[in-house]
């Protein structure tokens, strides 16, 4: 007979607590968050052209409706991703740079971050496909000239707090700045991930550090 019986105990029993019930709107959002994850995985490894609507629902456990219920296609769903690979690196930098009083220090950050975030490999092959798709679909041109929008105000917003200081100088604007720096430093690690050993990833980032520090200048 049981102990707890024995002594006139009744026996302790664990009752689960139900699980809170997702809003409409959290539910959403976390098929939507699901999606993006896999639709990145999938675009990184077959392209924005070779990869399947139905297959990324398919790996995420969701129908292929709740895709398109989220998603008008593959194209929107990649421009999701494109967006929130963004939203990070800016939340990122900002993040970086907060706690530095130093603006020299601050300066060195933001360049040494640019240099790393830009000759990232995914960040490559994903602006890259961005960059084909815009040239071959009107939408997706649109969802581009935005991003690139979005890219040099956030960009700017974070230059002009390096400018802030006397001691930091810039020959461009804060927008200008951002835009020469994003397309030449993309334009530099895509083709040192064409050709390799010819041209080193760290060969390639001393060069984008020495396009900032060009463009830059602190006393």
């Amino acid at each position: 007979m049981n102990r707890d019986a024995i002594a006139g105990r009744r026996p302790f029993v664990t009752i689960a607590r139900p699980r809170k019930r997702l809003t409409r709107e959290e539910s959403r959002a976390q098929t939507r968050a699901k999606l993006i994850a896999v639709g990145r995985k999938h675009f990184l490894r077959y392209g924005l052209g070779g990869a399947v609507a139905e297959k990324i629902a398919e790996d995420a456990g969701y129908s292929r409706g709740a895709l398109y219920a989220n998603f008008d296609g593959k194209e929107e769903l990649f421009v999701a991703v494109i967006h929130e690979e963004q939203t990070r690196t800016v939340d990122f930098l900002r993040s970086l740079l907060k706690d530095e009083p130093s603006p020299k220090k601050r300066v060195k950050k933001f360049r040494d971050a640019l240099a790393d975030l830009v000759t990232d490999h995914d960040w490559i092959v994903l602006r890259a496909e961005f960059e084909v798709g815009a040239l071959r679909s009107d939408p997706i041109r649109k969802s581009f000239v935005e991003a690139h929008r979005q890219q040099r105000r956030d960009g700017g917003e974070l230059f002009r707090g390096l400018l802030q200081s006397p001691d930091i100088t810039s020959r461009l604007t804060p927008d200008e700045f951002m835009t020469v720096m994003t397309n030449l430093a993309h334009g530099l690690a895509v083709t040192q991930r064409i050709l390799g050993a010819e041209l080193s990833q760290k060969s390639t980032r001393n060069l984008i550090q020495s396009l900032f520090d060009g463009l830059i200048s602190s006393t």
